[in-house]
This record gives C-alpha cells, sequence and structure tokens, in this order.
C-alpha cells in the first residue's frame, strides 16, 4: 500500500517508526489495538477539538482513558471546548476521521499530549488513512509535534 501523506512526512524526517496496517471495520481505538495485537493504552486516539472560538487543537489520549473537554480547555487556555464535528475535523485536518493523524495535516495546530503516555517508551497514532497506525518513540512525536503534556482525561 502506498505511503500516506503522514507517513511520507515523518521518512522525511528520518523517524524510525513500524507501520502497522489492519482491515478498518469501525472507529475505535478498541479496534485497532485488537486487531494490530497491541496494549489499549499504547494505542492512542487523535482528537480534533474546538475552543471557545474558531481555534482547533489536537489532543492525543490513550485508547484506555476517557477524555475530558473541560482539562483540555484548561491545558489550551480557552473558557471551554468541544470535540469538532467530524465534518470540521476532516474539513481542518485533510484526513477522513477514523483515520486523522496528528502529522502532516492540511493545517499545523498546537497539540496537547495526555501526561500519562509519556511514561510510554512507544506509542501508536494513526497514520492517516483508516486501516493504518504508526508505531514510534514517544520522545520523538512529542519533539515532532512541539505537544504539551496535560491532563487531558478523567
Amino acid at each position: 500500500m502506498a505511503d500516506t501523506n503522514a507517513v511520507k512526512w515523518l521518512r522525511t524526517q528520518g523517524v524510525e517508526l513500524e507501520i502497522l496496517e489492519y482491515t478498518f471495520t469501525e472507529i475505535g481505538a478498541d479496534h485497532a489495538a485488537e486487531a494490530v495485537g497491541r496494549s489499549l493504552e499504547m494505542v492512542c486516539k487523535t482528537l480534533i477539538v474546538k475552543g471557545a472560538g474558531k481555534s482547533f487543537y489536537v489532543a492525543i489520549v490513550p485508547g484506555d482513558q476517557r477524555f475530558d473537554a473541560k482539562r483540555m480547555a484548561q491545558a489550551v487556555g480557552e473558557k471551554h471546548a468541544d470535540l469538532a464535528e467530524s465534518d470540521e475535523a476532516e474539513k481542518v485536518t485533510g484526513y477522513q476521521v477514523g483515520g486523522i493523524s496528528p502529522f502532516a495535516m492540511r493545517r499545523s495546530l498546537p497539540v496537547a499530549i495526555e501526561e500519562s503516555l509519556l511514561a510510554l517508551d512507544r506509542i501508536i497514532v494513526n497514520g492517516g488513512r483508516r486501516g493504518i497506525l504508526v508505531e514510534m518513540d514517544t520522545e520523538t512525536l512529542v519533539r515532532l509535534l512541539d505537544a504539551r503534556p496535560a491532563n487531558l482525561c478523567g
């Protein structure tokens, strides 16, 4: 299968990564984790969050935890925040929901990462298409995205 924009971009950065492909059946980190035989705590959800105004943000959270929009708002300095609608998320990122990668998005967005993920050596995020995941060093992901660690889950 041809590389996605996200995978191409990661390769140009010289990132060591493992591409995990699976047959996509439905949206959800739990389905993806099971399909590739990895633990749910390391398979991350890439969520697009809309702030009080027209600002959008990326939240990277573990598949086994529940995202808290109030904590995200606090982390990015917004009065309140909510998950973006699917069509908004797709328009802003250039990716289809269920395959949104935090890399090589249509627009560069500020990124917050659940701080508990920093305890893991490697994490898995969407690779830019449904059925494509990318496993990589957590430190590298944080550095490339300039991701701000925060308590995003409740």
